[in-house]
């Protein structure tokens, strides 16, 4: 009987880790835009972008969304069916609600992917540029003598090859190198390059930490709360108002929020 008890308690404790969600506040009057009705009660509050950006790995508010905090609050004896697609953003009359996005599509539209490892080639191209001083004899045309004069002028080279050879001290050479001439030894082999992350780890990365922050969905009878994540609302509606709304089977809630 003990180990039937102790199994089933393990089992609600592996539950309760794998659910998303944050700690709730104190009570729904602990949020900045709240609403009570008899069955239940909702408080929001719309993170500023500068928390936003030091709360998440991903810095959302650069991706393109805005994150709202929500609380729910059933009321005694009752319970609430919660599903993120019952809350909508309104931004004005004339822009289509927004719905909530999963951390899932989240995370595949921005992981996107790294660049190949750039590998330095066998072949290194090198230019060269300098000064040349010389002197050229030539028929004096009204003499007849012969003269010298100085010359001078530029040049430039381009060479394909090799890195240059490295100096060779004298326990660098040994029987491991006998061909050590003191000016052909080779420099070390350059260092490979540091593995990248694959677009599908980054994903999940950021994926994990979205969902493990994100509002639980369905039935509760307890207090819940976590954050729900919204595409950025258009330029245009900038100045507008912004609203929660909740609506399902169990009401209606409007929340006007403060930005």
């Amino acid at each position: 009987m003990k180990r039937a008890v102790l199994a089933t308690l393990s089992s609600t404790l592996v539950l309760l880790a794998a659910a998303p969600g944050i700690r709730t506040r104190a009570d729904v009057n602990s949020y900045p835009e709240h609403s009570e009705q008899a069955d239940f009660s909702i408080g929001a509050f719309l993170l500023p972008s500068e928390q936003v950006k030091k709360m998440f790995k991903l810095d959302l508010n650069h991706a393109g969304y805005v994150v709202i905090e929500i609380g729910v609050f059933p009321g005694p004896g009752k319970n609430v069916d919660l599903y993120p697609s019952d809350f909508t953003l309104s931004v004005g009359e004339h822009t289509p609600a927004l719905r909530p996005i999963s951390a899932d599509i989240i995370a595949e539209q921005v992981a996107g992917r790294p660049e190949p490892p750039r590998v330095s080639g066998p072949l290194d191209v090198n230019t060269s540029t300098g000064i040349y001083v010389g002197r050229e004899s030539y028929p004096d045309p009204v003499t007849g003598r012969r003269t010298d004069r100085t010359v001078t002028g530029t040049e430039v080279g381009v060479g394909v090859g090799g890195p240059a050879p490295w100096p060779c001290r004298g326990y660098d050479c040994g029987p491991a190198r006998p061909s050590c001439r003191g000016y052909d030894c080779e420099p070390a082999a350059p260092f490979p390059p540091l593995p990248q992350r694959s677009p599908i780890q980054t994903a999940n990365t950021i994926s994990q930490d979205l969902w493990e922050k994100s509002l639980p969905d369905g039935k509760t009878v307890h207090p819940v709360a976590g954050y729900l994540y919204f595409p950025k609302p258009p330029r245009k509606a900038k100045n507008t108002a912004w609203e929660l709304r909740y609506e399902n089977a169990d009401g209606r809630i409007r929340l006007p929020l403060s930005k």
